[in-house]
């Protein structure tokens, strides 16, 4: 006969077990879980517990379980649990309890008839049991394993992102060292500078705060257009009306939010001291200004070689970015332009790097277009793409494509690279170490 007590809050349990003859039941239906632990010193033979979860009292539920293993390790133990718990499982599993329910999920004959048949059934429940066992422990073995691996694919990548972030950071920091804080973009006419002076700045934009581009193209200013704003900012249309006025605007007032990064100056003709005449001394002047509160300024200048305030643009700048196609009536507009530069102009040769765009597979071979520009510093080429005229037709103020863009950076880090070497061959020579300052001491 079966020795058990019960301690689930349920007297009527208690009692029902009491009727059968099979079973010998041990006082009352305990109320607290101390109370289990003190019958079970008095009774140390006692071979059934049938226990609830929800059973109040001071001591831990599992704290609970070792004390009565503790008391009496052969004990059979029935236990009701609140709801699934699978952590609580595992650590009831391992204490060798099988038998492990959730409210209303066994009836009273039912535990009777477990009770009885515990004998018979022992061994085989043991087998069951342990391999249940098993196959929880190698579960939890591979949710460790598949949490380990996340981990440390986790730490992998995010030493990939903080790798790829410091190596941003490094080469923003070598950008603005060793490239020029005012670029300016010549060529010859139709070449594609506008759309390239806007898409250089936007490639600018993770390793520069502020970007200024500036339209210098007077006859043929198009980089408002482009964008799809207006060519004067609001706030000083009633100046423009008032001609009287004019004189007030200065250069701030021009400035048009493009986005967080990317100011547009495009109404620079306002400025002016006649109709196509500007100072070189106020050149100066607005560009030393506007370099204290950008990073990068980028200028669009006019094709045309008669503008002396393009002359300036060039004297005041730091490098040159001239853009040709890859067709012979194109290079033999750019050769012509460039020697009015570099020989009416003195312009240093090393003062221009050369961009071939448009390039498709019916342009003149890059080697060929190398030999041919053999004087000058090749910046690369850059593909026709019929996407730009759906960015213009759409005034795209947004970053760009990811293959358009990683076109420009390959730009930039062959104008970082041009600029090291360049840099180089100065100090080696004893003249100065920065670029600007060479060329600033040309004209000066």
């Amino acid at each position: 006969m079966k020795k058990i007590i019960t301690a689930i809050g349920n007297k009527n349990l208690n009692q029902k077990l009491k009727q059968e003859n099979t079973i010998n039941v041990i006082g009352e239906d305990i109320q607290y879980r101390e109370g289990i632990l003190e019958v079970l010193k008095e009774n140390e033979d006692i071979d059934f517990l049938i226990l609830s979860e929800l059973l109040s009292g001071q001591i831990e539920f599992k704290q609970l379980i070792d004390e009565i293993k503790k008391i009496n390790n052969n004990i059979q133990i029935i236990i009701f649990l609140e709801k699934n718990n699978r952590e609580l499982e595992n650590y009831l599993y391992a204490k060798g309890i099988c038998y492990i329910f959730y409210n209303n999920q066994i009836s009273i004959s039912e535990i009777i008839r477990l009770i009885n048949d515990e004998n018979k059934n022992s061994n085989q429940e043991l087998k069951r049991e342990v391999e249940k066992l098993k196959q929880i422990l190698l579960e939890k073995e591979e949710i460790n394993n598949f949490n380990n691996n996340k981990n440390k694919l986790i730490k992998k990548i995010q030493n990939k992102i903080n790798q790829k972030n410091n190596l941003k950071e490094k080469y923003r920091e070598e950008i603005n060292k060793n490239t020029s804080n005012i670029i300016c973009v010549s060529g010859t006419s139709g070449v594609g500078k506008s759309i390239f002076s806007i898409n250089l700045a936007k490639s600018f934009m993770d390793y520069n705060n502020k970007i200024l581009i500036i339209d210098f193209d007077i006859l043929n200013n198009s980089l408002h257009t482009i964008l799809g704003i207006k060519k004067y900012p609001e706030k000083i249309k009633n100046k423009i009306k008032n001609n009287n006025l004019l004189n007030e605007i200065k250069i701030e007032d021009l400035i048009i939010k493009i986005n967080s990064k990317i100011d547009l100056i495009s109404g620079i003709n306002l400025l002016f001291d006649s109709k196509y005449q500007i100072s070189s001394t106020k050149i100066k002047l607005i560009l030393t200004k506007l370099k204290e509160k950008y990073e990068k300024i980028i200028i669009d200048t006019s094709s045309e070689c008669f503008f002396d305030y393009t002359k300036e643009i060039f004297k005041n700048s730091n490098i040159n970015i001239f853009i040709t196609e890859a067709n012979l009536t194109d290079i033999k507009k750019s050769k012509k332009l460039l020697n009015i530069y570099i020989n009416e102009w003195q312009i240093p040769k090393n003062y221009f790097n050369i961009l071939f765009n448009k390039y498709n597979n019916n342009s003149i071979d890059i080697s060929i277009l190398k030999n041919i520009f053999s004087e000058f510093s090749i910046l690369g080429k850059l593909e026709f793409n019929p996407k730009y005229n759906l960015l213009i037709n759409k005034n795209d103020k947004s970053t760009l494509e990811k293959n358009i863009k990683k076109e420009y950076l390959k730009i930039n880090q062959n104008l970082l690279n041009q600029n090291k070497n360049l840099n180089s061959k100065i100090s080696k020579n004893n003249f100065l170490k920065i670029l600007p300052n060479i060329i600033k001491n040309k004209y000066n």
